[in-house]
Parts: structure tokens; sequence; C-alpha cells
């Protein structure tokens, strides 16, 4: 399986952090709770290797996905546990962070979709400045998934192509909330921001 360099993977984690960096901002204004982002994890992977991860950190998560529009090729999958999404909706009424009980309903998923938005909003103008090519994305797509045939049902491939690199985020507010946020580029477009990658 075609590898990148080390040079190209602290491109890739380097960018994909600073993307984080943004979208934890957005996070922290809806909030009003400083969010912490760990350091991505960078790895070529293949189609199945995709859903074997997404099963494995997806199972009883609300997972909020997000592809680029246009001939920029990607997927933004973000992974909150429903107790998150549950916190995440009260801060954002103006509570203190207190999950309300029952189950989700469409109102968690709409608040959580929004939630997404913002967050890639701001990623996708950082990323268009990195790289010097215009980014935008397409609506949220948000999914309940408790069993393996949810996971069938995200569009976490909306790109042909086998071969990938896949780049997982990790963040938290506290002992409030956590979650993940995992990025999906084929091998052209990890090439692309390899080779035109810069910061300020």
């Amino acid at each position: 399986m075609e590898q990148l360099s080390p040079l190209d993977q602290d491109k890739m984690a380097e960018a994909a952090h600073i993307c984080m960096s943004h979208s934890a901002t957005s996070l922290n204004t809806l909030t009003g709770k400083k969010i912490s982002v760990s350091l991505p994890s960078v790895k070529v992977v293949n189609s199945a290797d995709i859903k074997n991860i997404l099963t494995a950190f997806g199972m009883g998560s609300v997972t909020v996905q997000i592809d680029y529009k246009d001939d920029f090729h990607g997927n933004n999958l973000l992974m909150l546990k429903e107790n998150d999404v549950k916190v995440i909706m009260d801060l954002m009424m103006g509570g203190t962070g207190v999950a309300s009980p029952g189950e989700l309903n469409e109102m968690h998923l709409s608040c959580v979709s929004e939630v997404m938005n913002q967050m890639m909003g701001a990623s996708a103008i950082s990323l268009t400045e990195m790289i010097g090519k215009t980014v935008d994305i397409n609506p949220p797509k948000a999914t309940l998934v408790n069993v393996k045939e949810d996971v069938d049902s995200i569009d976490y491939l909306p790109f042909p192509g086998n071969k990938m690199v896949i780049i997982l985020s990790r963040f938290e507010a506290a002992k409030l909330l956590k979650g993940i946020m995992i990025r999906i580029f084929p091998m052209e477009e990890t090439r692309f921001i390899c080779d035109n990658f810069k910061t300020r």
C-alpha cells in the first residue's frame, strides 16, 4: 500500500491540527467552554479499514458527516456519544451542561448538525488559507449509530479510490464532554495538500 513520507505525515498532521483548533474555537463559542484538542494521528488505509475504524469508534454515538463541494474531495466525521450530544445542547441553550433524561430526538440531531456545520465552516476557511485553494462544504448529515448496519448508512466515502489517508483527532471540554473528529482524504487530495501546504 502506498505510504506517506514522514515529512508528508507531519504536514497532514499539522494541517489537521490547525483546522481542528479553528473548529474547537467555534465549539467554544457555541458552548462557552474551553475545548482542548489532542495531537492527531495520521494513517494510510483502505476502504475496509475505514469501515472497521468507524465501527470501533462510532458505536453508541451520533455521527455527523460533512464532505466537500466541487472538485475537492474529502470527508469529515464528528462522533459524539449520546450523553455528550445532550450536554452540548444544554450548554447551547444556556444551561450548565446537564444531560437531559430520555432518548435523543430530532432537536438533538439538528443541534449537533449545526455544531458540526459551524466547526467545519471554520475548518474549511483555515484549510483554504493553508493550501491556496477554495474549500467549501456540503450540508451536514447526522446518523444515530447503535448497530453495525447504521455504519453502512453513513456516506463515509463520497469519492472514488481505495487508498486514502485518515486523520483522527480527539477533543474535550473539562469533564463535561468529549468527542472524535475523523478526516478522510483520497491520496490525490493528500498529495495536493502536502505540495501546497503553507502556514502564515
